[in-house]
C-alpha cells in the first residue's frame, strides 16, 4: 500500500505525531535544550516505528537527526547505532541526497574515533555521483567525485570548495592533526 495516496488511518497519524515530534525535536535541539530534543526524537521514532515501520524513510529521518545529535554531544556509540540505522534504509529508500548526508555523518563519527580510514571509506561509498560536501552547513548536499577536493592531509574529508574547507576546519582539524597520514 503506497501511504502517500491512501494510508490507513495509523500511518496517518504516524506521519502527522511523528512530523510534530521531529520538528519539536529540531526545536529543542536549536535552543539548546539536548535532553528535551533526545526525548522528542525518541518519541519520534517510537510514533514513526509503530505506524510506519523501522524500514520508513521517515523513521530514517529521525534516526539520522538523534544520530546528529548524539554526535554533536560526543555520545559516538549511540550515534553509530542510529546513524546506521538511518543508513540502512536510506540505501534502499528515499532521496540519493539524504543518504549521502547520512555516509558524511558516519565519516564525521569515524574521524571522532580516529579512525579516518573509515571515514574516507564511508564516504566514498557514494561515488561517482553522491557524495557529501563534509561542510556540515554546505547546501550542496550531493556532489560527483570528480567535483570535489580531499583534505590534503588525512584524505577523509570531502569539500566542493575552499570556502566550505575553511568553514569546516575548526571540527576537521582536531581529527586532521591527530592523524595527519591516514592510508591512502
Amino acid at each position: 500500500m503506497n501511504i502517500h495516496t491512501n494510508p490507513t488511518p495509523g500511518q496517518a497519524a504516524a506521519v502527522m505525531d511523528g512530523s510534530a515530534l521531529q520538528n519539536e525535536a529540531m526545536q529543542l535541539e536549536r535552543h539548546g535544550d539536548l535532553a528535551g530534543a533526545e526525548r522528542a526524537f525518541l518519541e519520534a521514532i517510537q510514533v514513526k516505528e509503530a505506524g510506519l515501520g523501522a524500514d520508513a524513510v521517515s523513521t530514517a529521518l529521525s534516526c539520522n537527526s538523534l544520530g546528529e545529535l548524539y554526535l554533536k554531544s560526543g555520545r559516538l556509540d549511540q550515534a553509530e547505532h542510529y546513524l546506521n540505522r538511518a543508513l540502512s534504509v536510506r540505501i534502499h529508500a528515499g532521496p540519493a541526497a539524504d543518504l549521502a548526508v547520512t555516509r558524511d555523518n558516519l565519516g564525521r563519527l569515524y574521524e571522532a574515533k580516529g579512525d579516518l580510514k573509515a571515514a574516507r571509506e564511508i564516504r566514498e561509498q557514494g561515488a561517482p555521483d553522491n557524495i557529501a560536501c563534509s561542510n556540515y552547513n554546505c547546501p550542496r548536499m550531493s556532489n560527483r567525485l570528480s567535483d570535489l577536493s580531499r583534505c590534503s592531509a588525512c584524505k577523509s574529508s570531502f569539500y566542493c570548495t575552499r570556502t566550505c574547507q575553511a568553514a569546516d576546519w575548526k571540527r576537521h582539524k582536531q581529527y586532521c592533526n591527530r592523524i595527519a597520514s591516514a592510508d591512502d
